[in-house]
């Protein structure tokens, strides 16, 4: 700031004219400076820190909610539940080792119990019982479906009724989504506590697990696999040390297995078994139901006091079998005296699988009672049985237990998902591209060329839209949350974020248009180009950085615990997705087109400032550079505001859709749809998930959906022939090289059509211009290296072939045509009022003033066409508007004026004429050996006329159209060396030459501009896409030689006096040179 406060002083101090428009100017800056400080200073306060007890106070009363209301989806809440029973196991399974505070062995702690009775009576009994445990630890394991989970429940419910506001958190976590092998305990509870109830932030679950403010209660170490168990056990001792609390459940036996197997105890913690349930109990909660007409279980309770260790009463002697049977027979009815038939259920696992298998028949059978809360089922019990068992072996093959609904299309969507959403998205956008060029497009090239970029972005958007799908695959859900303090920091980062991914994408361009250019061009006109690339390329990583700057504002780390379910993180994430993602798009739209201007721009002065000023004289300064690069923008869009409006909406609404695509939401649409259209599930997904957990089919455990029992899902399972799906071995692999082969594919890609567009460079040697089309160039008699050419923007320039010299013309500063006089001296026709110039060394030598009829029409102020019959002493111009390519609408006006030029170079008053109507308009003339003049018409007619008066007016060849010619005629040369003609067309050309007599047409391809060796049978024309053609004009030449190196149209070219080069002028603002030494035989 220092710098700049001195060198505006300096400024001013100079340009005291100018010093009360800087000041002003300046003090706007420095207000807006002053602004922009006190935002900084705004965004850039964090949040004031919270006291981590005021954290677990707040999560506490989410998870009480949380489990209050699955208690009550379960109905634990019912007046009559089934009692529960437990006793300290018997096992050897319990640390027996470690001292107590005292220095004496804990032998064993008593810990029977039983819960039966009113709810809270039972929360708050479990609770006291576990209070009373010296060290907070403890281990309950029972047969499967023994009521474990649901003892756990109802213990951190009870602990969080009876908490201290700065005790602990009891927080209910399924092991079965931990790996201990590769995962800390710590990090997982971190983990798992921030998906469902942070947004994924880690910050407030680590701060609480820090201060000790985290009691985990572990639910099913059994679910972990057999071999990561051992590691489990001593994840476990090794993160709660000697003073954490911990709760474990695990099924008794695989348990008791681990304990055999050398694993280690859980240290100083007693274990409890979970009693079966006594046939008494079983029957007082059967008897309890109401049960619809003609279901009796009086031989049912016959047989289980008769024989309860039977393989009916084994059956029933846990919750899950007994709550079981009585959701079965309560919806389905029948008679559970079939359970009696020693044929079909001669063992406890038979009873169990018929229960299991009836469950879903059962659950959405109709409701005898007719319930009014439940009303009909929207779907059967085959269709639900279908889905049901196709989200069971989901689960199976991937070794789940828990249905996330974002991880389903990362899982259930073909690998070929990420190239079709992205030919889906190119599509879409080449398609509205197409469209927005056919409403709004002039027409011509430009709308081809116009056309050709809408499909070249819808490529490159269906290139961006896979990376991205593959590269933010599996992303958890996320919810709307937005501060001020602290969100300079999130700013920042997400800024961070956007430059590092518009990195991936333009570096490989950038760097292979390195390469190309490198290897196919040179000079200063490339330098610019790359340079214009580069800028560019850095602009829009910096409004990418802006727009996912402005969408991780959004992001802001949660306060407090949210209460979450799978409905309600769904709903959370689309508001979150959408709300993030039209901000993008608004920013995009907002400051794209400023940034693609700006990257232009410094593109533009960023090669003049490494080379010195390097360029054309006066184009070094900004504001010149800034008007030629808003020109260009605005002549991109033909002036049209409409179009300009619809490419910026364009852009914003693609971005929103890849910040889209990045989200959980529109993927989990997608891949519901297809699974929907190939009848696998309900396009009602999760209506259909919230209604099996009401039918007590499914239960809720955070964000995530379970079954009610692994029993549940095992039979779904094994009632399947097929699988769902083949689960991926290693999928983080597979995205990786997916990633990388997208990756691949777009250097790939850019360094093929880098090749493909930058033709080989075959020149001898290139004249760079600023980038504006050069349209003349003519060799200097005498001098055979010297050639000067003209600019559209109106300068002229004199090169140096073999010293690669050049200087202005600066007297010279319209776009004229020129020609030379035979001793050298440079022939123009200079801007209104009309006048013929002589120069030498830039001196003027004659000035004759305007055509004797009076001043120009306004628009047809400049003439196009110049020729020099040096022999006669002749120059005669054509008149019209001045065009600034030789595309179709360039159109002569038919005016011409006839100068005598003297030996000294002076010229004398010039006598003007007008062709006959029927020529009107014409496109080009040359001068004939007998000294008349040769026009061709945009009619494609060739005339013939006397001078110096223009009379006699007669066809030239002997058709009225000459063959070979088509399209709109652009351009005639004849041959000093045999007299052929020749004829250039938009769309085809001609060589009319001599075979003894008669004049013979050969067709020949396109041009823009023609020239005819003075020392050879040699006819050399440019065409439209910059190819340069050598033909032969004494035979009929099918296989001319093809020259590369210009990128853009030819628009003039000249023989050296000598023929042995030839010099093209291109739109690509260069002049190229070409030997010609071994094409003149």
């Amino acid at each position: 700031m220092g710098l700049v406060s001195i060198g505006l002083a300096v400024w001013m101090m100079i340009d005291k004219k100018g010093a009360g428009d800087l000041a002003t100017v300046a003090s706007l800056f420095v207000g807006i400076a002053s602004l922009l400080s006190a935002l900084v200073d705004l965004f850039r306060q964090e949040p004031a820190p919270t006291d981590p007890c005021a954290y677990a106070d707040d999560l506490a009363h989410t998870l009480r909610t949380q489990w209050l209301g699955e208690a009550e989806a379960r109905r634990l809440r019912d007046p009559r539940v089934l009692p529960l029973t437990w006793t300290t196991t018997s096992r050897p399974v319990i640390d027996e080792s470690w001292p107590s505070d005292s220095g004496a062995r804990i032998i064993r702690v008593r810990m029977d119990g039983r819960l039966d009775g009113r709810f809270d009576d039972a929360t708050a009994q479990l609770a006291d019982g576990y209070t009373r445990l010296p060290d907070g630890r403890l281990v309950v394991i029972g047969e499967p479906g023994a009521g474990k989970t649901v003892l756990a429940m109802l213990l951190t419910l009870g602990l969080l009724d009876s908490r201290a506001p700065d005790g602990p958190v009891p927080v209910l976590l399924p092991a079965a989504s931990w790996d201990p092998v590769r995962e800390r305990l710590d990090d997982w509870i971190v983990r798992t506590l921030a998906l469902p109830y942070y947004s994924g932030r880690e910050e407030i679950p680590r701060t609480l697990l820090t201060h000790g403010l985290l009691l985990p209660v572990l639910d099913g170490l059994d679910e972990i696999p057999e071999s990561a168990r051992r590691s489990a056990i001593r994840g476990i001792n090794q993160a709660i040390g000697g003073e954490r609390p911990v709760v474990v459940t695990c099924r008794a036996n695989e348990y008791e297995d681990l304990i055999r197997g050398g694993a280690p105890t859980l240290r100083r913690a007693p274990v409890v078994e979970v009693s079966s349930v006594s046939t008494e109990d079983v029957i007082r909660y059967l008897e309890d139901v109401d049960w619809p007409a003609g279901t009796t279980w009086g031989r049912v309770f016959a047989q289980l006091r008769a024989q309860p260790d039977g393989p009916l009463g084994a059956a029933l002697s846990t919750p899950l079998m007994v709550t079981s049977a009585r959701l079965v027979h309560e919806r389905g009815g029948g008679d559970p005296g079939e359970l009696l038939d020693p044929g079909r259920f001669d063992c406890r696992y038979a009873v169990e699988d018929h229960l299991m298998r009836q469950l879903v028949n059962a659950a959405y059978a109709p409701d005898p009672a007719d319930a009014p809360e439940r009303g009909e089922s929207r779907w059967s019990a085959e269709q639900a049985r279908e889905w049901l068992t196709f989200l069971a072996c989901y689960l199976h093959d991937h070794r789940e237990r828990d249905l996330a609904w974002w991880q389903m299309s990362e899982r259930l969507l073909s690998r070929w998902a990420g190239p079709l959403v992205g030919i889906g998205v190119g599509g879409t956008v080449a398609l509205a591209g197409v469209a927005a060029v056919m409403i709004w497009g002039t027409g011509g090239s430009g709308a081809r060329n116009l056309g050709l970029a809408a499909l070249i972005s819808g490529a490159g958007c269906a290139l961006v839209s896979m990376l991205v799908w593959y590269a933010t695959a599996g992303r958890p859900p996320g919810r709307l949350s937005f501060t001020f303090a602290g969100s300079l920091m999130r700013l920042r980062r997400g800024f961070g974020s956007g430059v590092a991914l518009a990195a991936i994408f333009v570096l490989p361009v950038l760097a292979s248009a390195a390469v190309v250019n490198s290897l196919a061009m040179r000079g200063f006109a490339v330098v610019e180009l790359y340079c214009e690339m580069l800028l560019a390329a850095v602009w829009l990583a910096i409004v990418i950085g802006l727009a996912l700057a402005a969408h991780n504002g959004l992001n802001a780390p949660p306060a407090r615990a949210a209460q979450t379910g799978p409905h309600t993180a769904l709903a959370q994430d689309r508001r979150s997705a959408v709300t993030g993602a039209l901000l993008a798009g608004v920013v995009v739209g907002l400051v794209g087109l400023p940034g693609w201007y700006a990257g232009m721009l410094s593109g533009a002065v960023l090669p003049r400032l490494l080379t010195g000023g390097m360029g054309w004289p006066g184009e070094g300064r900004v504001p010149p550079l800034a008007k030629r690069e808003l020109t260009a923008l605005r002549e991109t869009f033909n002036d049209d505001l409409l179009a300009i409006i619809g490419l910026v909406v364009l852009a914003a609404v693609v971005f929103a859709v890849q910040v889209l695509l990045t989200r959980a939401w529109p993927r989990f649409l997608l891949v519901r749809a297809v699974l929907a259209l190939r009848g696998r599930l309900p396009w009602s997904l999760m209506a259909f998930l919230a209604d099996a957990r009401r039918r007590e089919l499914l239960r809720q455990s955070g964000g995530v959906y379970q079954f009610r029992h692994i029993r549940l899902q095992e039979s779904l399972v094994g009632e399947s022939a097929s699988p769902a799906r083949s689960p991926s071995p290693q999928p983080n692999a597979v995205r990786r090289r997916a990633v990388l082969a997208a990756g691949a594919a777009a250097a790939a890609g850019a360094i093929t059509a880098g090749a493909r567009v930058v033709p080989r460079d075959m020149s001898l040697r290139v004249f760079d211009g600023p980038g504006d089309p050069i349209t003349g160039v003519a060799f200097r008699p005498l001098h055979g290296h010297t050639l000067v050419c003209t600019v559209a923007i109106g300068s002229s320039w004199q090169w140096c072939c073999r010293s690669g010299q050049r200087r202005s013309l600066k007297g010279l500063r319209v776009p004229a045509p020129v020609t030379f006089h035979p001793d050298g001296r440079l022939l123009t026709v200079d801007e209104d009022p009309v006048r013929v110039l002589g120069r030498q060394d830039d001196f003027l030598l004659s000035d004759l003033k305007h055509l004797p009829e009076g001043e120009p029409d306004p628009g047809r102020d400049k003439y196009t066409m110049l020729a020099l019959d040096a022999k006669r002493g002749r120059l005669l111009g054509a008149y019209g508007p001045y065009p600034l390519n030789l595309r179709s609408e360039d159109i002569g006006e038919g005016d011409v004026g006839l100068w005598h030029v003297g030996s000294d170079g002076r010229v004398t008053q010039p006598v003007s004429a007008e062709l006959e109507q029927d020529l009107l308009p014409f496109a080009s003339l040359a001068l004939l050996s007998d000294g008349r003049v040769a026009v061709l018409s945009l009619m494609n007619e060739v005339w013939r006329f006397e001078l110096p008066e223009f009379t006699g007016g007669t066809r030239m060849l002997p058709t009225d159209r000459p063959d070979g010619l088509a399209g709109t005629a652009r351009a005639i040369a004849v041959s000093p060396y045999d007299g052929s003609i020749a004829l250039a067309g938009s769309r085809g050309s001609a060589l009319w030459r001599y075979e003894g007599q008669d004049r013979v047409p050969t067709p020949l391809t396109p041009a823009s501009a023609l020239a005819f060796s003075p020392r050879a049978r040699l006819l050399a024309t440019g065409d439209d896409s910059g190819l340069v053609r050598l033909w032969r004009s004494d035979i009929h030449d099918d296989d001319p030689h093809v020259l590369t190196g210009h990128t853009g149209a030819i628009t003039a070219m000249d023989f050296s006096p000598d023929g042995t080069r030839l010099a093209t002028a291109g739109a690509d603002g260069t002049v190229r040179l070409w030997d010609m030494r071994r094409f003149d035989k």
